[in-house]
């Protein structure tokens, strides 16, 4: 798998037309094929969700594992700014108990550890 992986990459690395990649080009053509690599059934909507609903939203993929939402996964087009998308990924993996947000363009990855799992609506608010 590895081996495959690296193969994989230095392809993209090399391939001119990534870098005009609109948003459903690099989940078609990055990020389905490399979580595929990595063990994910993209065949499955149940395992790898594609535009999960998150309250008034939605996260481009939801990977999960035996009905639970374990990692949310944004993807915008190949060389988009990504800072201001942050803001809203980590909203929704907060909210939702999701413990990994991956932020990504195809090219550049950002991945977020939640500090606390659990819904937010479950998180006691204490004022001064």
């Amino acid at each position: 798998m590895i081996e495959q992986l690296k193969a994989f990459i230095e392809n993209l690395k090399t391939n001119p037309r990534v870098g005009t990649f609109d948003e459903a080009a690099t989940k078609q053509a990055i990020i389905l094929p490399l979580l595929h690599q990595l063990g994910w059934n993209t065949y499955n909507i149940d395992e790898v969700t594609p535009e999960f609903l998150v309250e008034n939203g939605r996260v481009d993929y939801s990977l999960r594992i035996n009905n639970t939402n374990e990692v949310f996964l944004e993807v915008k087009k190949t060389g988009e700014d990504l800072e201001r998308f942050q803001e809203q990924l980590l909203d929704y993996s907060f909210r939702q108990g999701v413990e990994l947000a991956i932020l990504t363009n195809g090219t550049t990855w950002w991945l977020y550890l939640p500090t606390k799992k659990g819904r937010l609506e479950n998180e006691e608010i204490l004022y001064n």
